[in-house]
């Protein structure tokens, strides 16, 4: 008799399916590879950025540092022009003294006035220009020789208040005479150089 013919078994057409078959060390091998292949690029690239942020950081440090230094040299800048327009200021008052020496019915009319606070009167008064020597160095200035009547107190008082006024001032003859006869004013001759600005 004969024998019935069989059909063909149908195959799946699933993936696992057409693989050979592999034993499981294999497989695990394949995987472990695989995930290595994968893990690569990202662990490089980890250590790739860990290099450039410290590389920042260094970068960062250094940039910090020389903003310190500079904000030490902007301060200390600061401070010198402070001190700079200070002196500036210093420097324009001290001119103008001198210069007010220099103007000879300015500087009559404050030695009248400082004798008239002072209780003194002014008996002559004459003005020469003349030369004053600081530190070796001549300058322009004006020398006044005042005859003075009054108390020899005011007339201290009133030395005083020359020096005070005319800070560019010298005393180049000072002679007091004291009255002899009770009621009568004591006398002074004084001569006093003012010194002149340099133009």
């Amino acid at each position: 008799m004969a024998s019935p013919i069989q059909a063909p078994k149908k195959t799946g057409n699933s993936i696992l399916q057409r693989l050979p078959r592999l034993s499981t060390s294999v497989w695990l091998i394949l995987i472990f590879c695989l995930f290595l292949i994968a893990m690569l690029p990202m662990a490089m690239s980890y250590m790739d950025q860990a290099t450039k942020q410290q590389a920042l950081r260094l970068q960062v440090n250094q940039l910090q540092s020389q903003y310190d230094t500079v904000k030490a040299k902007m301060a200390g800048q600061s401070s010198l022009s402070t001190e700079v327009g200070k002196l500036k200021a210093e420097a324009e008052a001290a001119r103008k003294l001198y210069e007010e020496g220099c103007d000879n019915l300015r500087s009559s009319q404050i030695l009248m006035d400082l004798a008239w606070k002072n209780d003194i009167t002014i008996i002559s008064m004459s003005v020469s220009p003349s030369q004053g020597t600081v530190l070796g160095t001549k300058y322009p200035a004006l020398t006044y020789v005042l005859n003075l009547s009054g108390q020899v107190a005011n007339f201290q008082n009133f030395l005083l208040a020359v020096d005070k006024r005319f800070p560019s001032s010298q005393y180049m003859d000072i002679n007091i005479t004291p009255a002899t006869v009770e009621g009568n004013m004591d006398i002074a001759t004084l001569s006093i150089q003012i010194m002149c600005t340099v133009q």
